[in-house]
């Protein structure tokens, strides 16, 4: 087997078990199909707005497949010196840091992966899993994912398409309010961490078209911006969140006073970028 097809599957364990985890078990082994998945005995007291939310945002915001996949497309040049450094992971020590680092380390991960980079991906591999463990979202793939898994080692693509439906199927983990500020924390983190890849590399576009695109891509986000925020609006009481929706407000407020994307200039995209990387820094670092 080669070493990047191990690494895409685990992958897919991993990023499974932390972006909104589909199911919260104990299990040890998730890529094995005979493993026994423990049934979460969690009472569900989620509030039926909060899912909605949570549900709502989920379908409308690219997942991290998604995201990277179309980063990859942009043509760039694959630079680990932008990732959060591995090292960090150790230092969050909130669970707010922890769960919006574990985002950030999810998109990393993938980002190098789809670059076919083995070697960052075992670092980055490394943090997801100490951060789940730390939050409790060590999940597990059931045993039809595991086997569809392995059946598509030297297909990429299938694997990303197996990581975007298991992103989506949320409801046997999210069963209290708790559980779904963290995911949607997390997954706050990943949105925020794709787009900070995308205005770090889009800094030298390959070609014109490549630049367009990105463009395009970061005035898209008015619409996943504006879910986002209204999912983490739920959770406003908390210091840290309210801070971080105070800083998410003016980026959505400046993309969407951009009323089509040819009218993103590279002035409007500068400063919109500038203020995602400022976020990103302030996120990722370690206090």
């Amino acid at each position: 087997m080669k070493i990047i097809n191990f690494l895409s599957l685990s992958s897919i364990v991993l990023l499974t078990a932390c972006s909104g985890s589909k199911e919260n078990d104990n299990t040890e082994t998730p890529i094995d199909s005979s493993t026994v998945i423990v049934k979460d005995t969690t009472p569900i007291t989620v509030s039926d707005t909060t899912k909605f939310k949570f549900d709502f945002a989920i379908a409308n915001i690219p997942s991290p497949a998604n995201s990277v996949n179309e980063i990859s497309a942009f043509k760039l040049h694959y630079d680990n010196a932008i990732l959060n450094d591995p090292k960090n992971s150790s230092k969050y020590t909130s669970e707010f840091q922890k769960a919006i680092n574990l985002g950030a380390y999810n998109i990393d991960m993938a980002y190098a992966m789809v670059n076919d980079k083995g070697e960052d991906v075992l670092k980055y591999m490394k943090n997801v899993l100490q951060l789940s463990d730390n939050l409790g979202l060590k999940g597990a793939v059931n045993a039809m994912v595991g086997k569809r898994a392995e059946s598509n080692l030297n297909n990429k693509d299938s694997l990303f398409k197996i990581l975007d439906e298991i992103f989506v199927k949320s409801d046997t983990y999210l069963r209290t309010n708790d559980r779904v500020y963290t995911a949607a924390t997390v997954f706050a983190g990943s949105w925020l961490e794709s787009l900070y890849i995308t205005c770090k590399t889009a800094e030298n576009p390959a070609d014109n078209a490549s630049a367009i695109k990105i463009h395009t891509h970061l005035w898209e986000q008015r619409f996943h911006l504006g879910n986002l925020i209204n999912l983490l609006n739920d959770y406003k009481d908390k210091k840290e969140c309210a801070d971080l929706i105070a800083d998410l407000k003016p980026i959505h407020e400046e993309i969407n006073a951009v009323k089509e994307p040819k009218l993103m200039d590279d002035a409007k995209l500068h400063s919109i970028s500038k203020k995602i990387i400022d976020l990103r820094s302030k996120q990722t670092a370690t206090k």
